[in-house]
């Protein structure tokens, strides 16, 4: 039951779309024909129209849903011819070899005119013109050229490097070669423009530093390369930054300046302690006795020299008495030698003697006197005894001196 009344229901809704699709064509051409003659008098009315059959309102067909043309039109309707594209445009025929050599020719001479003047903005886009054509060594040589005349050095050295990288014949342009790398050389020492600008704008005495370097203000002209800009200014604490700036950059920096902590106060002023007394400074310990040993020694030194000496005296003696019995060379050198060693002997035993005695009949020196104040050392001797023993090859001895 449900799915008569469901078929019903669609075969009604699709009749009246139908019908309002046919009702949509009837007046789209009816606009289109010319309007109806007005009616005759007395003519016969127009009957009324008969209402719909249901035989009518048939179920609209697929075909009889078809979608709209494209511009409006209804269904069925036909529409105008489309409009033809437009046509492309013709490539342009080549240019033949002579062709461009004589544009090349041309542009090049118009611009070698243009350069002689001065005009070098004017020669550029011809010599380009002209290597674009037949490209070269020459256009390429002018095009740097007339870039490093207008001022541009990063263009330049491009346009330099551009024509060394073309590789032009080194024995032709042997000059042009070398004047363009000489070129480049110096225009890669162009110095940067750096403008350095402070924040805050109302920091007064504002002082620059580049490199340690005193500046004039904050458009810095800086060689390629690495460096610290320092800022200062009163109430500000400094500021450093480093920057590495290329040949013939402009750039713009921003330092921003910290205010400076207020100092600090003052320390509180505590009273001093009073100071104390300087220690007393303890007395010197009084000194080591002498000690007799050297005496002794040099006493059995003397007492052993002067044994030696007694006893080659007594062979010197032995020896003139051979002498003197029998002349002879060896008993001369005995006599010499026994007597040479008895008396050296001898003056050895008097040194050590006088020495011996000196160092045992000296006293020791009384210790310094101290105060409470001063230490007082006591007066030197005024008696001494001072012995010099010495010795010669035919002879020895001893000198004293004693003074008082």
């Amino acid at each position: 039951m449900r799915s008569r009344s469901s078929r019903l229901m669609m075969s009604t809704s699709a009749a009246m779309l139908s019908g309002l699709l046919a009702f949509a064509s009837a007046s789209s051409v009816q606009a289109q024909q010319p309007a109806a003659k007005p009616a005759q008098p007395g003519g016969a009315a127009a009957k009324p129209a008969s209402p719909p059959q249901p035989s009518d309102l048939a179920p609209a067909k697929p075909g009889d849903l078809a979608p709209a043309q494209p511009g409006g039109a209804a269904p069925g309707a036909t529409t105008g011819a489309a409009a033809k594209p437009a046509a492309p445009e013709k490539p342009k025929k080549p240019l033949t070899e002579k062709q461009k050599k004589d544009n090349a020719k041309k542009a090049y001479k118009e611009a070698e005119a243009k350069f002689e003047k001065g005009d070098y903005a004017g020669a550029l886009p011809l010599y380009r013109e002209a290597d674009e054509l037949v490209p070269g060594a020459p256009p390429k040589y002018k095009i740097a050229q007339s870039v490093d005349k207008s001022g541009s050095a990063i263009e330049a050295v491009a346009a330099y490097q551009v024509y060394l990288d073309a590789k032009p014949d080194p024995e032709k342009f042997k000059d042009q070669i070398a004047s363009a790398q000489a070129r480049i050389d110096e225009l890669k020492k162009t110095p940067a423009k750096v403008k350095v600008a402070v924040v805050p704008e109302t920091a007064p005495n504002v002082k620059f530093l580049v490199d340690d370097v005193q500046q004039a203000g904050p458009e810095l002209s800086l060689s390629p390369g690495k460096h610290t800009i320092k800022v200062s200014a009163d109430g500000f604490v400094e500021a450093n930054q480093e920057l590495e700036v290329s040949f013939a950059e402009t750039r713009d920096v921003s330092v921003a300046l910290a205010e400076a902590p207020p100092p600090p106060p003052p320390p509180a002023v505590a009273d001093l302690p009073a100071t104390p007394p300087a220690p007393e400074t303890p007395p010197p310990p009084p000194p080591e006795p002498r000690s007799p040993v050297p005496a002794y020694v040099t006493l059995g030194l003397a007492g052993a020299g002067a044994v030696v000496g007694t006893i080659f005296g007594a062979m010197a003696l032995s020896a003139k008495s051979d002498f003197d019995e029998t002349p002879t060379i060896e008993n001369a050198d005995a006599v010499d030698r026994n007597a040479l060693i008895s008396d050296m002997s001898f003056a050895v035993a008097i040194t050590f003697g006088v020495t011996g005695a000196v160092l045992l009949l000296s006293r020791d020196d009384a210790p310094p006197a101290t105060t409470g104040l001063t230490t007082k050392r006591p007066a030197p001797k005024k008696g001494n005894w001072v012995a010099a023993p010495y010795a010669t090859p035919t002879g020895g001895g001893a000198a004293a001196r004693f003074t008082f």
